[in-house]
């Protein structure tokens, strides 16, 4: 369960402190959109004509037409205006985003006992003219020491999560539309959607692709909401001041409801009772699981030398996911958002499944005086989805050998050195294998008809694991204000799960294998220190740099290569994996070179491209490394903080950049237009029109529109005041009170 990582959430509970306390906190924070495509305002709606001349025209999608010189024209809409720049789309159409969160909490902690309280909402509105998102939680915790022998704790959280209107993306989403709108158009008269001749009214005929943006804000909506419960009870029971047994049972559950509507693209139709496409669907979802584990925790000093601390223990995982869904077609009142009251079922669906794994594992730590620590760990899983196969009732192991060294407790060291200590390790940790592939089944799909499986049984089927070797050294000095963290690691993941086609004339179009090897290899360092340490003044800065290789290192024998993501996903990149590469590789197409490296043209003046298909490799997305600064001061009652990051090398794709140019609104398109051609490495091309139609657009070519990722950014800034205790009150009802700045 561990093969992808572990996220550790710490909850609060009542502090050591003894006594009653109320606890408040807020925080009001408002967004608007920062920063915006470089588009060019000097060209107009249009076209180029044959023999080069620029003509405008209402029906025309791009912006190829003539310069905005100010001159009286008819619009789209029929009204006589000047042929100007109007604003940028893309900041007046969204709004100042406003969100407010606050909280109360209630503890108290005694001697033997403790509680906390709390009560915490959130709500938020978006940049989006209708996005809004709201929370509510309730959390109560409590534990008791009854004796020296048993204690007992407890938590339970209740939560409502409610998105309406969160934004589309791509083809459907506002920000689309809005980038191709010429300069010339006012985005104020597309707020009038509709008219009593055409539900659907845009600058230009609306398609499929190029569409009113307040039309889609109107057509398609959607909302979500999430009821949430999780919490745990802990027993624990001392036999003894070094031995230890604890039961533990935590849950999760969480019922999520989700709907979208469709009013329809309203296209050809004159009104909202003409359209017969609108649609609406429903789902909900219900998630539950629970873990129960059982510890015994030692902890012995065995002799002056010698200290033994151990864990062994059980984890029984159960999980139930259950959905069920409809969608109907044409309703029968336009915006009227009823199941029963649609003309047409579209779908109706219900699905699910049940996993368990049960797990046994222990773990020993040998401390020699305190500064030579052995630590060895071992972990067995018996996973539900490794029925019918080999592994059923073996499961899979998983151990972990770590030593590690204290070195100033076993040497005399300079005065300047507080601590130092050098580690390694050595581990393997395992991941089980998705549902339902150890013994694939048919299924009944839309109108109950039974689709047959067409995959092969995989009864040898193994699950997926990683083997890591880590060393590592961590130093301080100067009485701890300065401190380095060094750490190398190799981590080699093994037995993945892929799907390949079976030969001609097998029993099944597709079999399951276990391949693969791909290595990370890499290294962290952190540095932290505290110049200067007053009475009154601190300041502390850390510096953080990582940098990790990855590399297929194999597939398997019958895969040449691995697409990531949706096969039929049609656009001008893929994410491949090929051996010898690396994770995170991205394929497209590039333009055809000599054997000098320079462009080859063809007779019309247009570069020529390669890799038809998504063949030919354009870059990386993973960076060469990373770098994070962060530095706090405090003076007094006043605190300021800053971090600032940088990623440094790898590839990023600009497809929305490829779109502008080809519709002529980028500012790079209106630079060659204002040139008179295009500078390709060096080679002028006059043909612009021609040659962003070529490279622009969802299946140009890629390599033109790869960009280096590295950017340096100040990821946040902070300002706080800690309210002096005189001004809190002599009764000190107010313990603490801090205001900061965000």
């Amino acid at each position: 369960r561990a093969g992808n990582g572990v996220i550790l959430v710490t909850t609060k509970k009542g502090s050591k402190k003894e006594g009653f306390g109320v606890r408040y906190s807020g925080n009001f924070t408002w967004s608007k959109v920062a920063e915006t495509l470089d588009m060019q305002t000097r060209y107009g709606q249009g076209h180029i004509n044959p023999t080069g001349g620029v003509e405008y025209s209402v029906d025309d999608s791009g912006s190829w037409g003539p310069v905005l010189n100010g001159d009286m024209y008819t619009a789209w809409n029929g009204e006589e205006m000047p042929f100007s720049n109007y604003g940028n789309k893309l900041k007046d159409y969204f709004d100042t985003g406003f969100s407010q969160t606050h909280n109360v909490s209630v503890s108290n902690t005694t001697e033997t006992s403790h509680y906390r309280a709390s009560f915490g909402a959130a709500d938020s509105k978006g940049v989006f003219p209708t996005e809004k998102l709201n929370r509510v939680n309730i959390d109560l915790n409590a534990g008791t020491e009854l004796n020296k022998y048993f204690s007992m704790e407890g938590k339970i959280s209740l939560s409502r999560t409610k998105g309406t209107d969160r934004p589309y993306y791509g083809v459907y989403g506002a920000i689309n539309q809005l980038i191709g709108i010429p300069n010339n158009v006012r985005l104020d008269d597309l707020k009038e959607y509709s008219n009593e001749n055409q539900v659907h009214v845009n600058w230009v005929k609306p398609s499929a692709s190029i569409r009113n943006p307040y039309y889609v804000l109107n057509q398609r909506h959607n909302s979500d909401e999430r009821w949430r419960a999780f919490g745990y009870y802990n027993a624990k029971i001392n036999f003894t001041d070094w031995l230890h047994f604890s039961a533990k049972y935590a849950f999760d559950y969480y019922r999520t409801r989700l709907e979208d509507t469709n009013l329809g693209d309203g296209f050809t139709e004159t009104t909202l009772s003409d359209i017969h496409t609108d649609e609406m669907n429903r789902s909900e979802e219900n998630f539950f699981e629970s873990n129960a584990e059982f510890l015994l925790m030692g902890d012995k000093q065995l002799t002056d030398n010698f200290r033994l601390g151990f864990t062994a223990g059980a984890n029984f995982m159960y999980q139930k996911f259950e959905t069920l869904g409809a969608g109907v077609r044409d309703m029968l009142n336009k915006n009227m958002w009823m199941l029963n009251a649609a003309n047409i079922l579209n779908t109706a669906k219900e699905s699910g499944y049940e996993r368990a794994m049960n797990s046994v594992f222990g773990s020993a730590q040998l401390a020699w005086k305190e500064y030579l620590s052995l630590d060895l760990t071992a972990r067995n899983d018996w996973s539900s989805t490794l029925a019918f196969t080999e592994r059923k009732s073996r499961g899979f192991f998983y151990p972990l050998v770590g030593l590690s060294w204290i070195i100033p407790k076993s040497f005399s060291m300079p005065s300047l050195i507080s601590f130092g200590k050098v580690r390694a390790s050595w581990s393997k940790v395992g991941n089980d294998i998705p549902l339902f592939v150890s013994n694939t089944v048919g299924h009944i799909a839309a109108g109950g008809i039974p689709q047959p499986n067409d995959t092969a049984p995989f009864g040898t089927l193994k699950p997926e694991m990683s083997s890591s070797f880590e060393i590592g050294t961590e130093w301080k000095f100067f009485e701890y204000r300065m401190d380095v963290d060094l750490t190398f690691y190799k981590t080699n993941t093994k037995n993945q799960l892929f799907s390949l086609p079976s030969s001609a004339g097998a029993a099944y179009k597709y079999y399951f294998v276990n391949a693969g090897n791909i290595q990370n290899m890499g290294v962290e360092l952190t540095f932290g220190a505290v110049p200067i340490l007053t009475n009154q003044f601190k300041w502390n800065t850390t510096l953080n740099f990582s940098r990790n290789k990855n590399e297929v290192k194999k597939l398997h024998d019958d895969l040449a290569s691995f697409i990531q993501g949706d096969e039929g996903f049609s656009s001008s990149y893929t994410m491949r994996l090929v051996e010898g590469g690396s994770f995170g590789d991205i394929y497209g197409k590039a333009f055809e070179r000599d054997k000098y490296g320079a462009i080859v043209y063809g007779r019309d003046g247009l570069p020529q491209e390669i890799g038809s298909g998504n063949t030919a490799k354009v870059g990386n997305c993973n960076p060469a490394f990373l770098l994070g600064w962060g530095n706090s001061f405090t003076y007094k009652d006043f605190s300021f903080y800053f971090l600032i990051d940088g990623h440094f090398g790898g590839d990023v794709l600009a497809q929305t950049q490829a779109v502008l140019d080809q519709t002529g609104v980028s500012k790079v398109s209106g630079e060659a237009r204002t040139m008179g051609y295009v500078d390709l490495e060096g080679h002028h091309i006059y043909n612009i029109k021609g040659f962003y139609e070529q490279v622009g657009g969802r299946n140009g070519v890629t390599e033109y529109y790869m960009y280096d990722a590295t950017n340096i950014r100040l990821r946040e800034l902070s300002l706080g005041y800690t309210l002096p205790k005189r001004l809190l009150g002599r009764k000190q009802f107010l313990k603490k009170a801090e205001l900061s700045f965000v």
